[in-house]
């Protein structure tokens, strides 16, 4: 038994991070044939799917470039300057247009729509914003400018989703409501809600150059908190067991509430699922859960897998499953070395700060820096290929942002439901310290480079030879 112990430890002890003892086993798990069919029958599947939506979309371009055109649809979402209208017709299920017109519509308004069709633009440059690709990863056809608009009836949208928009409308206007800048407003609507079309150009601007606008994107965190604090309440009313089904129907009700965003959904059904296979007693898999969520948003939309926040999204979170763990045991063990050095020379200060990293709150700020650090070096190889620059201090800047981005989530969830004065009055430092965060770092000299679109190939190189190096 004492040598079991001891063993034990000792292989505890010889952790290490970059351990090539391991190198093959993980590629034998890579080169099995079931993954190489798999990855082969996926690929062929979802090319496939891809390339008949693409004919379609190419279809209405051809047919629809600058002509006048008659379509029926309903009112889905009302923008600053525009309407979202969801198409009806046999021929064109779930596809989506935006309507440009000086009526006044209402949303769930049925309507018939007569003007002149507008094709998305298309990158003019390499690597440039494609337009109308971005339309595609949405399921927009473009734009109309309407001629004529009739309104053929009212409330046409089921009762479900009219008093879901009416929630978020009254949200909107609770946000407005509270006592914190524009600024603030709308940086707290692009967060809890997913409408970022009042952030200024200017803000987005800095969160861009300061390589933290993952900030601004609704994610899993979001999920995590509303299943928190719904846990809170509903937990001591039904019990732990059959609050449950209330906490799942409220992520849902979240998820609906900013309009099915591709990162929430992932979120959303991720948490949807363990808290129902709890629900059930059985096994939750992260990587079956992962893979369902895909699986959904994919056959929801194809053009989803060139959404760069989906890509971000699903990135971060294998990162954060593939490597938080590994660091931590990496940094565990460096801990317990430094520890047993310091005991045997006596370094008081040292122990002392061990001792504060392994208290309760230091696990939580640790946990936290690896998330952080986990997800960056999965999406770092993204963001060069997808924005043409490597960020220098994102990882720093993404830290000190994660710590800040916590409080306005939580208070901002609390103030949309309850009016509290002094909550609101935190919210607004929290908000502050984080567009503090954004200048200062897109005003950080050499905070990024510009470099040259990498190859595909040295993409998938640099996460083989990663997960090599951790393997």
């Amino acid at each position: 038994m004492i040598y079991l112990l001891k063993n034990r430890h000792e292989k505890k002890k010889n952790f290490k991070l970059f351990s090539y003892s391991r190198h093959s086993r993980y590629l034998k798990i890579i080169f099995t044939k079931n993954v190489i069919v798999l990855i082969i029958i996926s690929s062929i599947i979802s090319n496939s799917i891809v390339l008949i939506q693409n004919n379609k979309y190419e279809k209405i371009y051809k047919n629809s470039e600058g002509r006048e055109i008659k379509i029926n649809g309903k009112i889905v979402e009302i923008l600053n300057e525009k309407y979202k209208v969801k198409i009806i017709s046999k021929k064109y299920k779930s596809i989506y247009i935006y309507l440009q017109s000086k009526e006044k519509l209402e949303f769930g308004d049925e309507v018939s729509i007569y003007g002149k069709y507008e094709l998305p633009n298309q990158a003019r440059n390499y690597k440039g914003f494609d337009y109308r690709e971005y339309l595609k990863t949405l399921k927009i056809i473009g734009t109309v400018k309407a001629n004529k608009v009739t309104i053929i009836k009212n409330n046409s949208i089921n009762y479900f989703f009219t008093k879901i928009y009416k929630l978020k409308i009254c949200f909107s206007k609770k946000v407005n409501n509270m006592k914190l800048s524009k600024d603030e407003k709308s940086i707290l609507k692009g967060i809890l809600l997913g409408d970022k079309s009042e952030i200024d150009e200017e803000i987005i601007t800095d969160f861009s150059d300061s390589n933290i606008s993952h900030i601004l994107a609704i994610s899993g965190m979001h999920i995590s908190y509303v299943i928190l604090i719904i846990s809170f309440v509903f937990n001591r009313l039904l019990g732990k067991h059959f609050s449950k089904i209330v906490i799942s129907f409220f992520v849902f009700i979240y998820m609906c509430l900013t309009g099915f965003l591709v990162t929430l959904v992932r979120a959303g059904i991720s948490g949807i699922v363990l808290i129902m296979s709890n629900f059930f007693y059985r096994k939750n898999d992260i990587w079956q859960t992962l893979s369902l969520s895909l699986i959904i948003l994919l056959i929801n939309n194809p053009f989803s897998i060139l959404n760069i926040g989906l890509q971000l999204s699903y990135s971060a979170i294998i990162g954060i499953i593939i490597f938080q763990r590994l660091l931590k045991k990496y940094i565990s063990n460096s801990l317990e070395k430094t520890n047993n050095r310091a005991i045997r020379k006596n370094q008081k200060k040292i122990r002392y700060g061990i001792k504060i990293i392994n208290s309760k709150i230091g696990q939580i700020v640790l946990d936290s820096i690896l998330v952080t650090i986990s997800s960056m070096i999965s999406i770092i190889p993204i963001i060069i290929y997808q924005f043409n620059k490597l960020p220098i201090f994102s990882i720093f800047l993404s830290i000190l942002a994660s710590f800040i981005i916590v409080p306005i989530i939580v208070l901002g969830l609390i103030c949309l439901v309850f009016d509290t004065s002094f909550l609101q009055i935190l919210l607004s430092y929290s908000l502050k310290i984080l567009i503090f965060i954004s200048k200062l770092g897109s005003k950080i000299p050499l905070s990024k480079i510009y470099i040259i679109t990498p190859n595909i190939i040295f993409v998938i190189m640099y996460y083989f030879l990663v997960l090599l190096s951790f393997y």
